[in-house]
């Protein structure tokens, strides 16, 4: 599915727009500046994006995942290579809480962390585009790519960012898969919005 040098410009200001409100509020729940690189975004089907991460030196990866529901529906997700959700959680539970810290902690540090991001991300489109969105809790797994995205016939849409806190780089890449249907709403929906 090819989409116009318009739509696809629509949808990299949403995601930027998301980015930056998820910055601000990180910023507030670690009391560390927080700077969200803005994302580099693709438009990718299942397989292609199976592909692309088949080359990849770590095939397990740290996801949180947020289903959500409305006018278009999908899964959002926002993954970790193991070292940068290693590192992330080091910043914001502190470098000595490491050591102590359980599985459990990781865990919710991560969760809370998607959870921001993902409702930043995921509240700007639903916001802009008025159309309303609700979501189910987020969940926390480690897989490789293939058991995060499923098996669907649906698009994906891959924005990789960085987060820079404290000296440290952080990879992380947030992906929205959507059904073909929910794809074609959003489409609808962004060219509703350039034509207002």
């Amino acid at each position: 599915m090819t989409l116009s040098s318009l739509q696809l410009d629509i949808l990299q200001e949403l995601i930027n727009i998301g980015v930056g409100r998820a910055a601000g509020m990180l910023n507030q729940m670690v009391n560390t500046h927080i700077q969200l690189q803005v994302p580099v975004l693709r438009v990718l089907a299942p397989d292609q994006l199976a592909k692309l991460y088949a080359t990849r030196p770590n095939s397990v990866f740290s996801a949180v995942q947020l289903a959500f529901t409305g006018e278009f529906a999908g899964i959002s997700a926002l993954i970790f290579p193991p070292e940068s959700a290693a590192k992330l959680i080091n910043v914001v539970l502190g470098n000595g809480a490491m050591p102590g810290a359980d599985g459990s902690m990781r865990t919710a540090t991560l969760q809370e962390v998607g959870n921001i991001v993902l409702n930043g991300v995921m509240g700007s489109i639903a916001n802009i585009l008025g159309e309303p969105l609700r979501y189910s809790p987020p969940d926390y797994l480690e897989a490789d790519i293939s058991s995060i995205i499923g098996q669907g016939d649906g698009m994906i849409l891959v924005a990789s960012t960085q987060f820079s806190m404290k000296d440290h780089l952080i990879d992380g890449e947030v992906l929205i898969i959507f059904s073909l249907t929910s794809f074609d709403s959003l489409l609808t929906s962004i060219d509703a919005l350039a034509a207002g």
